[in-house]
């Protein structure tokens, strides 16, 4: 199977993965209390337990893929979470409610890394695959753009369905939710290979300090790339408490969702275009900037006096959070999967996944102190702090790392050759012309009898 295929059924699989997950486990804590009637503070420390996981374990989850096999660790994600959502489904005590949510989080951490390995494996092919000169590199979106896309198109037909069904039919949802695991399961299982090509990052030879200088260059992109991570965290844990001190309905955060997916739906595509342009490092720093803004829109929402000031402030956080998630993620993901050999690549997109949850963490934890103690409008500028610490990164990564794309593009035709002194190869240079005329000048005539 080449290259394309495969990256097709990696964008299917991601996209049912997500209408999967997206039915079901934004609405954990709806079914805690509707089943169980637990307290805030127990449905806090499940959810809380879920994405810890899930987070922490991404790095777990990418190693294993590289030690294993992205197919091995994918399908037992897979395995897993149909396990998990059955779990929940049927589960008569709080005990194995919360041994199912743990189960969701970890088969996330195993197959999330396994489809970025492969999308990686994509991603480098098609970089490294040569092209016609003057014809451009991307006419669709780059893998790890399109990886988004397919999955905000599937957490859009899974929000709609859990708002529709959730908790009504929360056993029948959560069922069909496992099954659509279990096919894929099957699907992958019939028409992946074991492992991603490898042949497209050459492994280094011991002793060999390429890979590593490749990896510290790109470490500043990233280490910027993880702090959007936690602004999206806030803009669904902080805009919904400034929801509820002004009195506006909870189901306004679903609003707030679709106007994220929609964005990213709507401009994942050309904004890929714009980040190659850009370059992938000045992608990623520009991502962060937008991160820094919408925090600081976030801000702005919390101190607006009236509500329509509030839903403005509001919706612009929510579309600068999607701009930050569209330039910095699939940027940063690409520079990562090519900072190192093939044999480590869900490792290094397993720690990338990592460090953004930790932070994520992190600021939920600090922001919530914060807004208990100041208010929301302090909690939303201490969250500022860490996208303007990221930006400062990736500036710095905007300058150390050299664009391989770029490289690619002026290989063939230094821009040192003029246009006019370029040799074309259909026709010979003015040495050689002469030299044709001159063999068939002295070449003998043939006598005709």
């Amino acid at each position: 199977m080449s290259a394309s295929p495969r990256l097709r059924v990696m964008l299917a699989a991601q996209a049912a993965f997500m209408i999967g997950f997206s039915s079901v486990v934004p609405f954990i804590a709806v079914l805690a209390d509707d089943r169980f009637h637990l307290g805030p503070a127990a449905i806090g420390a499940i959810v809380g337990a879920r994405v810890a996981v899930q987070q922490g374990l991404f790095i777990v989850g990418g190693a294993l893929a590289d030690r294993l096999g992205a197919r091995t660790v994918l399908l037992t994600g897979c395995a897993v979470r149909a396990l998990g959502f059955v779990l929940l489904a049927l589960a008569p005590t709080p005990a194995v409610f919360v041994i199912a949510v743990l189960l969701i989080g970890m088969a996330g951490a195993l197959f999330s890394p396994a489809v970025d390995a492969y999308v990686g494996a994509a991603d480098a092919a098609s970089r490294a695959r040569p092209r016609p000169v003057g014809a451009r590199r991307w006419s669709a979106p780059t893998p790890f753009a399109a990886l988004a896309l397919a999955g905000e198109a599937g957490g859009i037909v899974g929000a709609a369905v859990g708002a529709l069904f959730m908790p009504a039919y929360a056993v029948p949802v959560v069922i069909v939710a496992s099954a659509v695991f279990l096919a894929a399961l099957v699907v992958l299982a019939r028409l992946l290979p074991a492992r991603p090509p490898a042949a497209v990052v050459p492994v280094a030879a011991p002793g060999d300090h390429a890979d590593l200088g490749r990896l510290r260059r790109v470490l500043p992109s990233a280490v910027g790339a993880a702090t959007v991570l936690a602004v999206y965290t806030q803009l669904f844990s902080l805009l919904p408490l400034g929801m509820a001190a002004r009195g506006v309905g909870g189901g306004w955060v679903g609003v707030v969702s679709i106007v994220l997916s929609a964005t990213i739906v709507l401009l994942q595509w050309p904004l890929s275009r714009v980040a190659e342009r850009l370059t992938r490092p000045r992608a990623v720093a520009a991502g962060v900037a937008a991160a820094l803004a919408a925090a600081l829109a976030g801000a702005v929402s919390a101190a607006a006096a009236s509500v329509p000031a509030f839903a403005a402030a509001a919706a612009a956080a929510a579309v600068c959070t999607a701009l930050a998630v569209m330039l910095a993620t699939p940027s940063a993901q690409s520079l990562v999967a090519a900072a190192g050999p093939a044999s480590r690549r869900a490792t290094r997109l397993g720690a990338l996944a990592s460090a953004g949850g930790v932070l994520a963490l992190g600021a939920s934890a600090l922001a919530g102190a914060v807004a208990g103690a100041s208010g929301l409008a302090a909690a939303w500028l201490i969250v500022a702090l860490l996208p303007a610490a990221g930006l400062v990164f990736a500036c710095i990564g905007a300058r150390t790392v050299p664009d391989p794309t770029t490289r690619e593009e002026h290989h063939d035709h230094p821009p040192t050759i003029p246009e006019d002194r370029r040799r074309r190869p259909d026709r010979p240079s003015p040495a050689g012309t002469e030299r044709l005329l001159r063999r068939r000048w002295r070449r003998p005539r043939r006598r005709v009898r």
